[in-house]
C-alpha cells in the first residue's frame, strides 16, 4: 500500500511537471509553429465537406482573360464599364451584396473607342444605382506612399464601440478614387495577414485611418448584407446584428475553412466570362448560361484567380490546390453568417485532462513490465490525435496534439529517469529485507543453487494451509489505520513462529490471513501431521483478545487445511516472480477456510488429509459436502486435539455426534435431531450441534436440501 502511494505521488508529481513543461514549450516559436501545422494537417486530412449556399464569387480567371482579348480585343485591366454593366446585371438578379476585390485607385486609362472618364462615370453610376457594392481598400503602414484622402461620409458608416485594443490603426491607406468612394456603400480592408510560418489562419476585423472605422472586407459585405452598421465588441468578440464573432485579444478572428480553395471545391464559382455571357444571351431573349437564381439574395464576391493576376494566398488547403485571396474574404463571410468559427480548447480544461492522462501513464510504467508499459505508452499517444479529430469535426475546436504528445513525451522520459535513479536503491533494500519474508529453506536452497531460480515448478505430495482472522472485517472498524497494522504485525510475528516451529513454508500474506505449506520446498513424510501441530498451535493462539471501546474482542484463527499433489515453484513472469503452490489441492484447502463460517469451526480438514493423520490425531467428523466449482464430493473433519490429550467428556461428545450424524444420513431427521440435542446438551458451547439441528428441522419439511447419498451442496465460495 505504502509502496503504491509512492508511485501515485510520483506519478502525479512528473504529471505536474510535465503538463507544465509542455504549457511552457508552447510559447516557444518552434511549438506553436509545428503545432499550427499540426492543425492545417487536421484540416486537409478532416474536413468536413461543407459548401456554403450564401456566397457566390465571380472569378476573374485565365478563362476569362483569355475571353476577353481573343473576342473582345481587351487586354487586363478591362475598362471599368464591363464592371458597370456586371454591376448592374448583379443588382437586377438580387444580389444582397457585391464585393469587389480589386483596388480602384487609380483613373481608368482611354481607349479607342471609350474615354477613361466615360468608363469611370458608367461605373460610379451603376454601385450608386445598386447600393450594394463594397470596394477594397488596402490599408498602408508606410507613411511614404501618396497620402489618401477619403470621403467624408460614406453611404454607410460603420458605428464601433467596444476596445481599443480590437482596432489597428494606419497611417496610410490605398483607396478607390474618389468617384468610386462617393459611390460605394462603404470600402473593405483587403490586408493579408500571415502567421510567423506564412499562412493566413487569423485576421483582424477592425482598422482606423484618420479616426475613420474600415472594417475587414467579410465584415463590410456582413455590414451591407444584414443593413446592420453597428459593431459592438467585447471581451469575448464583437457582434453585428445577431450575428457573433469570436476574436482575440487582438480582434483577430480565427477563420474556419469549409475545404480546398478554387472551383468545384468549396464555393460556388462563376467565371467572369460566364457572366457576361450571361448578360448578353439575356439581352438576346436566349436561355442564360448561369441562372438568374444564382445570384439571388447572395453575396457576390468578384475577384482574381488567375495565377498571373498574383492574388492566390497562402492557407492551410494550399497544399492541395491554389487559394485565391477572393475566397478568403468569402470564407469570413460565410463564418460570420453561419456562425462556424474554429475554437480552441481552453488551456484549463487541457491542464486538468493531461494532468489525470500523465499521471495514469506514469503510474503504468512504474506497475508494469517495460512491454506492457510501451502498449499502454502508444495507446496513450494515439488519444490526443483522435480527440483532435472528434473535436474538430464534432466541435470546431482545436485539442493541442503538439502539446500533448510533448506533455507525454516529457512524462515518459521522467519517469525512466525516476525509475533508474531509485531502481538500484530498490534493489538493496529488497535484498536486505528478502529473509523476513521467505522461508529460510527456500533462501538456503536458492543461495545454493541460484539456478533454480526459473520459471516452472515441480509436483509433490504436500498440505496447504489457510487461515483467517474470524470476523476481522467487523472488528477493525474499532481500530485506527496504524493500530489495525501493529496490531496485525504482532498477530503474524506469533502465527509465522507456529508454522515455521513445525517445519512449514510461509507462503504469502492474504489480507489478515495466510497461506502455508507443509512438505515443501523440502519434501517431508510428515507433512499433515506437522500442518496439525499447527492447527493445534492456532487454536491456543485463538485465546488472545484485545480490548476495544469496552469490548473485549476474541482473536479466533479459522484454518483450511488439504493434503495432495500440487505444483510447488517459481511461478510467475520473468521480471516478477514468487514461490509458490498451484493447483486442486491448494483451491480446496482455501474453499475449505471459508466453509468453516457455515458450521461456526474454528478448523476444517479434508478427508485426504484426516487419513493420513487419524493414528495421531483426534478429529470429530463433520458432514458430506460439495463445494461449489468443484464436481466431487468429500468428507470434512475438525481437528479435536492429539488423541492421547481428549479428556473423557469431550469422548462422549464425539460418539453422541457420531450417532446423530449416521442417523442423519440415514434420513432419520428426528432421531438424528434428538440425538444433536443430546450432544449439546452435554457440550453447550458447541457450534456445530445447532447448525444440524436447523438443518434436521428443515430436511423434516424440505428433504431436497440434501441429495440421496447424504451430500450437502454449499453454493458460496
Amino acid at each position: 500500500m505504502k509502496k503504491n502511494r509512492q508511485r501515485l505521488i510520483a506519478s502525479v508529481i512528473i504529471g505536474i511537471i510535465a503538463t507544465l513543461a509542455a504549457l511552457l514549450s508552447s510559447k516557444t516559436m518552434l511549438i506553436d509553429r509545428w503545432e499550427k501545422q499540426a492543425q492545417d494537417l487536421i484540416y486537409r486530412s478532416f474536413y468536413r465537406e461543407a459548401h456554403p449556399e450564401d456566397v457566390v464569387i465571380i472569378a476573374i480567371d485565365q478563362n476569362s482573360l483569355n475571353y476577353f482579348q481573343e473576342n473582345l480585343k481587351l487586354l487586363w485591366p478591362w475598362p471599368r464599364d464591363v464592371y458597370a454593366l456586371m454591376t448592374d446585371f448583379l443588382s437586377e438578379c438580387g444580389a444582397k451584396v457585391i464585393a469587389f476585390d480589386v483596388i480602384f485607385s487609380s483613373p481608368d486609362i482611354d481607349r479607342l473607342n471609350v474615354s477613361a472618364d466615360y468608363a469611370d462615370a458608367r461605373f460610379a453610376e451603376a454601385m450608386q444605382r445598386s447600393g450594394r457594392v463594397v470596394l477594397a481598400t488596402q490599408m498602408e503602414d508606410s507613411t511614404h506612399v501618396t497620402k489618401s484622402n477619403i470621403a467624408g461620409h460614406f453611404n454607410i458608416e460603420a458605428e464601433y464601440s467596444g476596445p481599443e485594443a480590437y482596432i489597428h490603426d494606419y497611417p496610410n491607406l490605398t483607396a478607390p478614387i474618389r468617384p468610386f468612394q462617393e459611390s460605394m456603400v462603404i470600402p473593405g480592408a483587403v490586408n493579408f495577414f500571415t502567421d510567423d510560418d506564412g499562412v493566413c489562419r487569423r485576421i483582424p476585423l477592425i482598422y482606423r485611418y484618420e479616426n475613420r472605422i474600415i472594417p475587414y472586407m467579410a465584415l463590410s459585405a456582413a455590414m451591407v448584407y444584414t443593413g446592420d452598421s453597428t459593431l459592438i465588441a467585447g471581451e469575448n468578440g464583437i457582434t453585428i446584428h445577431d450575428y457573433h464573432i469570436p476574436v482575440d485579444k487582438s480582434g483577430r478572428a480565427e477563420l474556419f475553412w469549409y475545404g480546398p480553395g478554387g472551383p468545384g471545391n468549396t464555393f460556388t464559382y462563376v467565371s467572369f466570362a460566364q457572366l457576361l455571357n450571361s448578360y448578353l444571351q439575356i439581352q438576346q431573349g436566349l436561355e442564360p448560361e448561369i441562372p438568374v437564381k444564382t445570384f439571388r439574395d447572395k453575396a457576390v464576391f468578384i475577384g482574381a484567380t488567375a495565377a498571373g493576376l498574383l492574388d492566390l494566398k497562402t492557407t492551410p488547403f494550399s497544399p492541395l490546390e491554389p487559394y485565391p485571396g477572393v475566397e478568403i474574404y468569402a470564407t469570413l463571410f460565410s463564418n460570420i453568417v453561419r456562425g462556424e468559427f474554429i475554437r480552441h480548447l481552453n488551456s484549463g480544461w487541457w491542464t486538468v485532462l493531461s494532468l489525470l492522462l500523465l499521471a495514469g501513464l506514469c503510474y503504468v510504467w512504474q506497475r508494469f513490465n517495460i512491454w506492457k508499459a510501451t502498449l499502454v505508452t502508444i495507446i496513450v499517444f494515439c488519444i490526443p490525435v483522435f480527440v483532435a479529430i472528434y473535436l474538430f469535426q464534432n466541435k470546431l475546436c482545436f485539442f493541442p496534439v503538439i502539446w500533448s504528445e510533448a506533455a507525454i513525451i516529457m512524462s515518459v522520459i521522467a519517469v525512466l529517469i525516476v525509475n533508474y535513479l531509485t531502481e538500484g536503491r530498490e534493489k538493496a533494500q529488497v535484498k536486505k529485507v528478502f529473509n523476513r519474508y521467505l522461508h529460510p529453506a527456500v533462501v538456503e536452497t536458492l543461495t545454493q543453487n541460484p539456478e533454480t531460480v526459473e520459471m516452472g515448478g515441480k509436483e509433490i505430495e504436500a498440505t496447504v494451509v489457510f487461515t483467517d482472522l474470524q470476523g476481522f472485517t467487523g472488528t477493525s472498524e474499532l481500530f485506527s489505520p496504524h493500530e489495525i497494522v501493529e496490531f496485525l504485525n504482532d498477530y503474524f510475528a506469533q502465527v509465522e513462529t507456529i508454522i515455521f516451529q513445525n517445519n512449514g513454508m510461509l507462503d504469502k500474506y492474504t489480507g489478515d490471513g495466510i497461506m502455508a505449506i507443509f512438505g515443501a520446498p523440502i519434501e517431508s513424510q510428515d507433512h499433515a501431521f506437522q500442518s496439525c501441530q499447527a492447527v493445534i498451535g492456532f487454536q491456543k493462539l485463538s485465546k488472545m483478545s484485545v480490548e476495544k471501546a469496552g469490548r473485549v474482542i476474541q482473536l479466533i484463527t479459522r484454518v483450511g487445511m488439504n493434503s495432495g499433489r500440487l505444483i510447488v515453484g517459481n511461478i510467475g513472469s520473468p521480471n516478477r516472480m514468487d514461490f509458490t503452490a498451484i493447483g486442486d489441492t491448494v483451491n480446496l484447502a482455501a474453499r475449505l477456510e471459508g466453509v468453516n463460517k457455515i458450521y461456526g469451526t474454528q478448523n476444517l480438514i479434508s478427508e485426504t488429509t484426516y487419513d493420513m493423520i487419524k493414528e495421531k490425531i483426534c478429529c470429530r467428523e463433520i458432514d458430506h459436502i460439495r463445494v461449489k466449482g468443484r464436481d466431487a464430493a468429500l468428507k470434512i473433519f475438525t481437528i479435536v486435539g492429539e488423541i492421547d490429550k481428549i479428556d473423557n467428556k469431550t469422548q462422549d461428545m464425539l460418539s453422541l455426534h457420531l450417532n446423530a450424524l449416521n442417523l442423519y444420513r440415514q434420513r432419520d431427521f428426528i432421531d438424528a435431531n434428538d440425538m444433536f440435542e443430546k450432544a449439546l446438551r452435554l457440550t453447550p458451547d458447541d457450534p456445530v450441534a445447532p447448525v444440524f439441528i436447523r438443518r434436521c428441522g428443515q430436511l423434516l419439511k424440505n428433504p431436497g436440501l440434501i441429495d440421496d447419498d447424504g451430500i450437502f451442496n454449499i453454493t458460496i465460495k
